[in-house]
């Protein structure tokens, strides 16, 4: 549950009478609760969080409006899993997988982000090629399958995560692939039933999730898809002809307003000359019939 101050109260100049969340995740709201849908930064980044990762179009904004009485507002995610708060502070990014976001202060951001296709990170992690990136001074509370795990590396500190499992790192950490085991080498590793594992590298924190996504979705038998935890963004190659399919619909449109433009003051000059060619054979007959026929 997140309790929110009045305006009138306190606390107010702190900017803690507002929060952001994912859509469809509030449960109940005291009487002084306003809620209401926005485009967190507009069409594009709307398009980009609904076609690129597990997230809604719109995003909800919640805010107490009564200046004497103190609100509240329960949430959870849409599927049985941990939730852990985790306090941003600025100059601090922290990477989010795919359905991982939950809410967060009215001072933290949270926007898409991208990797390499070409990746060894993004494309075998389970993390998928798109990601979301949080930033700025707040709380931000962020979804997991099962229960949720934090480890906090030291610099220069390292620990391998099984892919699937990654729910949010620190954006400054160094990340790579590696096979599970260095010592039993490719078969070894592969035997093991582990295969490729995720390396960090510190300083930085790392929230893991005790299951893998794939592994709940398919427990359902439906083939139906969760929102929330940490998990795949989907096909990289579909995202990016949708992206694309976008981009030339975009392109044919201003295309067209620019031809059509030029083609309307094209006709309206040549109209414009009709006109002073008429006016000029009507002053050099002396009327609306030339000389010769007269």
């Amino acid at each position: 549950s997140i309790t929110l101050p009045s305006i009138g109260g306190p606390q107010y100049n702190n900017n803690i009478t507002t929060f952001h969340c994912e859509s469809d995740a509030i449960i109940t709201t005291s009487q002084t609760i306003d809620i209401r849908g926005s485009m967190s930064g507009g069409i594009l980044a709307g398009l980009a969080r609904a076609f690129l990762t597990r997230e809604s179009f719109f995003t909800t904004i919640v805010e107490n409006k009564s200046m004497t009485q103190v609100g509240d507002a329960l949430i959870a995610p849409s599927e049985p899993g941990g939730v852990t708060l985790h306090r941003l502070v600025r100059g601090e990014e922290l990477i989010l997988t795919s359905g991982a976001y939950l809410a967060g202060d009215e001072g933290v951001k949270v926007e898409s982000s991208m990797q390499s296709p070409f990746s060894m990170f993004g494309n075998y992690s389970g993390t998928g090629v798109f990601l979301l990136r949080a930033s700025g001074v707040g709380c931000l509370a962020i979804s997991a399958f099962g229960s949720m795990h934090k480890y906090v590396l030291g610099a220069g500190e390292r620990r391998n995560v099984d892919n699937g499992h990654l729910v949010a790192w620190s954006a400054n950490m160094q990340t790579s692939m590696k096979l599970a085991s260095a010592r039993a080498g490719f078969i070894g590793s592969m035997t093991s039933g582990e295969g490729l594992h995720c390396e960090f590298v510190g300083p930085g924190v790392i929230y893991i999730q005790s299951h893998k996504p794939s592994a709940v979705m398919g427990s359902d038998g439906g083939g139906t898809r969760s929102r929330n935890g940490g998990g795949n963004s989907g096909n990289p190659l579909a995202a990016c002809i949708v992206v694309l399919i976008l981009m030339i619909i975009a392109f044919g449109f201003f295309l067209a307003v620019y031809f059509g433009g030029a083609g309307l003051i094209q006709t309206e000059n040549g109209g414009y000359n009709d006109g002073r060619a008429y006016r000029q054979q009507y002053n050099n007959g002396g009327g609306y019939y030339g000389q010769n026929d007269l």
